[in-house]
């Protein structure tokens, strides 16, 4: 059974001005009545740089410029490694020279 304008017959039930306000009606009083989340977004939206400085937290950006220098770091340590490394092995070298020249005296 369909219902019946009878103030508007050329609209149907669609774009029926009746029924479209009362599809808004939870939205509209959702957005009205006020929420502790609403209000912590609210907060929180207002002082977002405030609370990342005061509170000492990581952004997106903090966190790339980190993973950057780890990267850098971590190569850095690497190429630190193998110079150590063949360093260690000269050494040993002069090492084993120096006592083969000391024997032959």
């Amino acid at each position: 059974m369909n219902p019946t304008l009878y103030h508007a017959p050329e609209k149907d039930l669609t774009s029926g001005s009746f029924w479209d306000e009362l599809a808004q009606v939870p939205g509209t009083i959702g957005s009205r009545l006020p929420t502790l989340d609403r209000s912590l977004d609210a907060y929180f939206d207002r002082h977002f740089a405030a609370i990342v400085e005061e509170w000492d937290l990581v952004t997106g950006s903090d966190l790339r410029n980190l993973e950057t220098r780890l990267e850098r770091v971590s190569g850095e340590i690497t190429r630190l490694y193998e110079g150590k490394m063949a360093l260690e092995s000269r050494a040993q070298e002069l090492d084993r020279l120096i006592s083969s020249l000391e024997r032959s005296k």
